[in-house]
Formats: C-alpha cells, sequence, structure tokens
C-alpha cells in the first residue's frame, strides 16, 4: 500500500534563532524544501548579534523579535504563539530537516493512538564538517535519540493541545527545558520516537566547549528530576513509549554508572605515583565504563573504523565525567532553588481531549 499523506494546512513551524548565522540559511532552505509544506513558519530571533536576523527576512516567514534574550524556552512558547496551526513542529536553527521529516513526523502522528509527540533524531553526519569533536558530537546524538526516551525539541512535532495542557516550556531553564517539558505531559499521550524524522546537526567542534557545554547542561538536571519526581506521585504525567525503527522499546535510566565509573578512571590516575599495582584500580573502573558503553563504541567502530572508536572512546570518558561532576554541582543548585522556593513544577492543564479536528 503507498505510504501517501494527504496534505493540509495544519503543521506551523516554529524556529528559535541566537546568533546560528552560519546555519539559519540552510535551515529555513530545509523548511521550504519540504514535501509537506507548512502553513505557518515562525523565526523567533532571541535578540541575535551576529546579523543571522538578517537571513531570516530573505524568506517568506513570519519574524518575532522580543525586546531581550529569553532563552530557547522563552522563544518557543512565542513562537507557539504567534501561530494557530494545529500541530507544531519545532526545528533548531542550527539544524537542516531531511526533505520529508515533517511529511513522516505527521504520519507517524496519524498513525499512533495518542500520540503527544513525534520526535525524530540526528543524521549520523554533521551539517558542517567542522572537524573529529563535532564527529563525535553527532554521531553520539544520533546513537542516542535512537536509544533514549528523553524529550528533545530539535525536529519534533507536538500537538498543540498536548503543548498547552502540560503547561508549556519552563521559561525558568535555560537548559534542558525541552526534557523537562516531557516529564509533564499527561501519562495518557504516547511519546514516539522515530527513525523517519532526521535532521542534520551542526554541534560543537571545540574539544573544551564541548566538556563545558555538557557539565553545564547537567547541572539542570537533578533540578528536573526532582520536579518530576514530585509530579509523578499523583501518576498521571510521564509519556507512555512507542519507538520506531530504533530498536530500543524500554526505558533507560540516566547514565550514572558510566558516568561515575568515567570519573572515577580519572580520580584513581594518580594512584599510579603511590605503586604501579594501584593502576589496577583505574583500570577496573574504565573496564566498568568501557562494558557500559560497549554498544556505542561498536557502533562508532563499524561507522567510521577502529582508528576512529577510540578516539570516541576518550571523548566518551571526557563527556560523561563533566556530566557527571555537572550533576554534582546540580545538586547544589536543587539545595538554593527549593530554599527560593524557585523549584515547584510547572503545573498542568486540565484539558482531557483535543479540540475538535485536531487529528482528522
Amino acid at each position: 500500500m503507498p505510504d501517501v499523506v494527504a496534505w493540509r494546512a495544519d503543521v506551523a513551524v516554529i524556529v528559535p534563532n541566537y546568533n546560528k548565522k552560519k546555519t539559519l540559511r540552510a535551515c529555513l532552505e530545509s523548511v521550504y524544501a519540504q514535501t509537506y509544506p507548512a502553513a505557518e513558519v515562525v523565526v523567533v530571533d532571541d535578540v541575535s548579534t551576529d546579523g543571522s536576523l538578517e537571513i531570516a527576512r530573505e524568506f517568506p516567514c513570519a519574524i518575532v523579535e522580543p525586546p531581550r534574550n529569553q532563552g530557547p524556552a522563552g522563544a518557543r512558547n512565542l513562537g507557539v504563539d504567534s501561530t494557530s496551526a494545529p500541530l507544531l513542529f519545532f526545528v533548531d536553527s542550527d539544524t537542516a530537516l531531511a526533505p520529508d521529516a515533517v511529511h513522516n513526523a505527521v504520519k507517524a502522528y496519524r498513525e499512533t493512538p495518542d500520540a503527544g509527540m513525534v520526535q525524530g533524531i540526528y543524521d549520523r553526519e554533521p551539517l558542517y564538517d567542522d572537524g573529529p569533536v563535532e564527529r563525535y558530537r553527532v554521531l553520539c546524538e544520533h546513537y542516542e535519540r535512537g536509544q533514549t526516551t528523553a524529550t528533545f525539541l530539535s525536529c519534533t512535532l507536538i500537538p498543540r493541545h498536548v503543548f498547552e495542557e502540560a503547561g508549556r516550556l519552563d521559561e525558568r531553564l535555560r537548559d534542558g527545558e525541552d526534557f523537562e517539558f516531557g516529564t509533564r505531559v499527561p501519562a495518557r499521550y504516547r511519546l514516539v520516537v522515530t527513525t523517519s524524522v532526521v535532521t542534520k546537526a551542526d554541534d560543537e567542534d571545540k574539544f573544551w566547549a564541548c566538556l563545558a557545554e555538557r557539565f553545564v547542561r547537567s547541572t539542570t538536571l537533578p533540578v528536573i528530576m526532582v520536579r518530576a519526581r514530585r509530579l509523578r506521585d499523583d501518576g498521571r504525567v510521564g509519556f507512555q513509549l512507542n519507538m520506531i525503527g530504533t530498536g530500543q522499546h524500554k526505558r533507560r535510566k540516566p547514565p550514572r554508572i558510566s558516568s561515575a565509573s568515567a570519573t572515577a578512571t580519572f580520580l584513581t590516575l594518580p594512584l599510579a605515583f603511590l605503586s604501579p599495582w594501584l593502576l589496577a584500580v583505574p583500570a577496573v573502573t574504565f573496564g566498568v565504563f568501557a562494558w557500559m558503553n560497549r554498544r556505542f563504541l561498536g557502533f562508532a567502530r563499524r561507522h567510521r573504523g577502529t582508528g576512529f572508536a577510540l578516539w570516541v572512546t576518550w571523548m566518551q570518558l571526557c563527556f560523561h565525567t563533566a556530566f557527571f561532576l555537572g550533576a554534582c554541582v546540580g545538586l547544589l543548585r536543587v539545595a538554593y532553588e527549593l530554599g527560593r522556593r524557585q523549584g515547584e513544577p510547572v503545573r498542568t492543564g486540565l484539558a482531557a481531549a483535543p479540540p475538535a479536528g485536531a487529528r482528522e
């Protein structure tokens, strides 16, 4: 039976942008090249200073210019407010969609009962190849997004009624706002993760900047987890899972063991100065780390060969250490925010069903 999805004016594409002059043109060109055209395209320029706003003005999209920088959550919320279509498709301005991305997202949404979100993955190759660090990051994102049930908004379709019912994005968060949003979606909805919705990404290509980014983002994780636990107590939030073509069909826990063993490897290396025999300690912790990451390391070897897999092993070791240290700092952040009564989660709405005509 042929794969046919009749076009309707039901999708609004929302592109938050902040200083992405390098990639914004490719992003918007990919949006306008979709086989399933968008009814509305909105670029929310979050007070860019690099001239990327001028690129957006070359396209027939609506442009929203807030008076101050609000971060990705505020920018996306503004984009939603500036559209009226029943389906919202979020696209990061440092990515470029495959031509059938929107089509496949709409198809998966229509074919999945109770779908509350259709989430795509990164392509294996970067949008612009700027070296081995970026190759690692993009391949890691490609792999992880097909394995995890965390929510991301880099190429994701959400029905408007679900977005509103979940309480929209939390503008208090500058990082992890998309992951936190997924913890508030009512439990009757399904998270659809599919390999048929693909985007190419331009990721960080500098070693220390890559680790710093991971560290900063990880400081948000404990805050999100505390909020999620408070909401989950009533049993009404938290996506059901429906993964298509990913090979993954159960929830994975956060990479606690992998990150702890990576950090322990670095921390115990100085023991070698006391006695060569004590090298056995970091050897054991590294062995645990390698075992926990064996599938991804094997995937990297099959993709680009043994040399690249060795580079990925080093990057994963550093990346997970940055994750662990950032999460530890995040525990202090939890105490601070709760002390200032800033840790309360956004409460979900009470709507029980989509508006008439949202799914037909």
